[in-house]
């Protein structure tokens, strides 16, 4: 009887064991040998993000940072990443979105793509603002504070901007004083793109172009970026208004009347205007581009617009709170912002002007000083948040095909955006 007690009170233990361990191999924070972890879901994994994460762990051998990896893409011999469907992009957001809702999302989440809005409608993610009010070593000075704060959703901070774009357009210097082209940024419109164009091919020639390799989908993406949040308003859409049809109708009109062509094209040195941004401190010194803000439907310039090219999101239930917080202090610090690695322009400030300095002091002969000048203007003004929900631009673009084909009206396009973009809102 005695042996038969002391063989159940084993396999009591066997289980107990065995739950504690099913338990704690579930829990955020936890890792064998003590280490808290703290796990970041992300779509593809880069260099930078596995820099900061080594020199994070050397730094902090009490803390394993976890990169969950949801599209791996293999890497040719060159290291460029294959690219990514339609497809594989909307499997990721669903999967991380589901986990989020559910509870089960990672400590911290690459929000590059993913449905801000709903994420922080849910309370799925916590407040930054409340993180470095209660933070005494963290210095908020130090960083772009029109940034952070256009990165805003009403009055919260949810997702950290690691680093930024400014949201222009590239112009041509030489190409602008060739056809003795000026450009008034703050009120021009799309329709004057028109205009401008005519005028380069009378003085440059009939072979030069405003701008090439611009499609029509890319531009109406373009334009969702730039006015999401009139376009989406609280979980409201409003593509069935004129605001929308404005803008699509003046999209195609610049492909009706040959002012741009929906082929691609090698010659660069042909096109007077680019959609590109700023997105280096190096590009500060090259004298042969100016930028300008983005033309509008009715000639009400909006000031620079700017997008993140990392931010990350702290999931609100996480159970390394302060862990993953000191993660993101590690990615904002002076030695990852200044990293070779990093895409974009470093939110830490003085990194920046680190650049902008050793830039002026380069003997090149260009007027890098001036030109410097007018980028420092550009990136402390910048204000509007250029982004927008995959999908629902996804369902736009998808719809607007037919009315550049000429199958549907305008109206007809835009109820039917109105329609699908309010059903996924409301999942």
């Amino acid at each position: 009887m005695e042996k038969i007690r002391i063989m159940i009170l084993i396999v009591i233990a066997v289980m107990l064991l065995s739950a504690c361990a099913g338990n704690k191999e579930g829990q955020e924070g936890n890792t064998e040998g003590g280490r808290k972890n703290v796990s970041i879901a992300v779509m593809s994994s880069d260099r930078f993000l596995e820099s900061a994460v080594q020199k994070f762990e050397a730094l902090h051998p009490d803390i394993h940072i976890e990169i969950k990896e949801f599209l791996a893409m293999p890497k040719s011999e060159n290291g460029m990443s294959a690219a990514i469907s339609q497809a594989d992009m909307e499997k990721f957001i669903q999967t991380v979105t589901t986990q989020a809702i559910s509870g089960k999302a990672s400590d911290l989440i690459l929000m590059n793509n993913l449905p801000e809005d709903k994420f922080v409608d849910k309370k799925l993610l916590a407040n930054f603002n409340d993180m470095m009010a209660e933070d005494p070593s963290f210095d908020k000075s130090k960083y772009y504070q029109n940034i952070l704060t256009g990165s805003q959703s009403g009055d919260g901070l949810y997702v950290m901007p690691i680093a930024f774009a400014l949201d222009l357009i590239q112009g041509n210097t030489e190409l602008m004083e060739k056809a003795k082209i000026e450009i008034d940024d703050k009120t021009w419109t799309w329709d004057q793109v028109k205009q401008i164009s005519k005028k380069l091919q009378e003085q440059a020639g009939p072979d030069y172009t405003a701008f090439i390799n611009l499609f029509s989908g890319q531009l109406l993406y373009d334009y969702i970026e730039s006015n999401y949040s009139e376009l989406v308003q609280r979980g409201k859409a409003n593509f069935d208004s004129d605001l929308f049809r404005d803008m699509m109708q003046q999209i195609k009109a610049l492909y009706d009347e040959g002012t741009l062509k929906e082929e691609f094209s090698y010659d660069y040195d042909k096109a007077l205007l680019s959609i590109g941004g700023f997105s280096s401190p190096e590009q500060a010194n090259n004298p042969k581009t100016a930028f300008f803000q983005k033309p509008t439907v009715h000639g009400d310039g909006q000031g620079s617009g700017f997008k993140t090219y990392f931010k990350l999101g702290l999931n609100s239930k996480s159970k390394a709170r302060q862990e993953a917080w000191e993660f993101i202090k590690f990615l904002l610090s002076d030695e990852m912002q200044a990293s070779p690695d990093l895409m974009g322009i470093p939110l830490n400030r003085s990194v920046v002007d680190n650049k902008f300095t050793e830039l002026e002091n380069e003997d090149n002969g260009t007027p890098a000083k001036e030109q410097i000048e007018s980028v420092r203007n550009l990136l402390d003004k910048a204000g509007k948040k250029s982004e927008s929900d995959f999908k629902v631009a996804s369902i736009a673009i998808e719809e607007f095909a037919a009315y550049m084909s000429g199958q549907k009206s305008a109206e007809e396009v835009s109820r039917l955006i109105q329609n699908r973009v309010t059903t996924y809102l409301n999942e």
